[in-house]
């Protein structure tokens, strides 16, 4: 009988020198250290400056990645409420259509051409909007009004979820928000990360909770005391992002466990995140405590590492 393993190429290389130039996921065996190697293990990363915000301003909500994120809303000078969106293209940021309803503290996610956003701080508003890549329109209001919120997934399959005095949780399939089972502990100005059937929520203290679709489950606590933090990833590769007035701090979640990531050139609170995955992320507006543009993106490096055990 043919080997498997032969026939499709899968058998581990056995070399006398790591590859000078190996692809990322490529496995081999060093013989001279006597070692399992692996290529593209994501070393220490940091954060890089990007084009700053047309208009500072903080509180606002997120959508998209790098290099196309989406700004909107927010609290903006001079503490006004803000109906601005600003598209971001890897290295400005440009204006589009307003928002229908100006908002803060809001919940927010989608793409950058198209996102949602409900609920808000002014008087705990119930509301939601749809945005097409150039406008907003009304969408249907969701089931709890509420302030401040987090919200993850897409415009065709959302979840919001916390606000103040709230633990209730919904999902949007683009038309009709639906109550499913709530948060174990409510909680207001935090942040979250993934999608509409597997999301991690994260900050306004130290604990974390993951969401398989159905229901929520506590996990490891976050490895510094976040209020008012961003989030960006994947519920198994995302990152906290600041979180208090001049706060740097920021970490990466594995889907298990917190650890420390390069820190923020710029501390903040009340900034917007987006992005897929942890390389793949950015943190734009905010205060430190009075308003900034200013955006930074986040820069993984790939590293050759040895394969061990635990």
């Amino acid at each position: 009988m043919s080997d498997y393993n032969v026939i499709a190429g899968l058998k581990i290389k056995y070399l006398s020198a790591d590859p000078s130039n190996p692809e990322n996921g490529q496995v081999w065996y060093n013989s001279s250290t006597s070692k399992l190697r692996v290529a593209g293990i994501l070393g220490v990363g940091s954060w890089t400056s990007g084009g700053s915000l047309g208009t500072a301003r903080r509180i606002l909500g997120r959508a998209g990645t790098v290099p196309a994120g989406l700004a909107v809303g927010g609290v903006g000078p001079p503490g006004s409420t803000s109906n601005l969106t600003e598209e971001y293209n890897g290295t400005s940021w440009t204006g589009t259509g307003n928002m229908a309803t100006g908002l803060y503290g809001f919940a927010s996610d989608g793409t950058q051409t198209a996102a949602y956003a409900a609920a808000g701080a002014d008087g705990a508003q119930s509301g939601s909007q749809e945005y097409n890549g150039s406008s907003w329109t009304a969408g249907n209001s969701i089931n709890s009004g509420r302030r401040y919120p987090v919200g993850t997934g897409t415009q065709t399959a959302g979840l919001i979820f916390g606000g103040v005095g709230s633990s209730a949780t919904e999902t949007y399939n683009g038309s009709t928000w639906t109550s499913v089972n709530s948060m174990n502990s409510g909680r207001s100005e935090f942040a979250g990360a993934g999608l509409q059937t597997a999301t991690v929520a994260f900050g306004a203290s130290t604990s974390t909770e993951d969401w398989d679709g159905s229901s929520w489950t506590n996990g490891n606590n976050l490895s510094y005391s976040a209020s008012a933090n961003a989030g960006s990833g994947n519920q198994t590769d995302a990152l906290s992002i600041g979180g208090g007035p001049g706060v740097a701090t920021t970490a990466i979640y594995d889907g298990t466990s917190w650890s420390s990531n390069p820190s923020l050139a710029t501390g903040r609170s009340g900034s917007g995140g987006a992005g897929s995955s942890s390389t793949d992320s950015m943190v734009f507006g905010g205060s430190q405590p009075g308003n900034t543009a200013v955006t930074e993106e986040f820069v993984g490096t790939a590293a050759v590492k040895t394969v061990t055990t635990s």
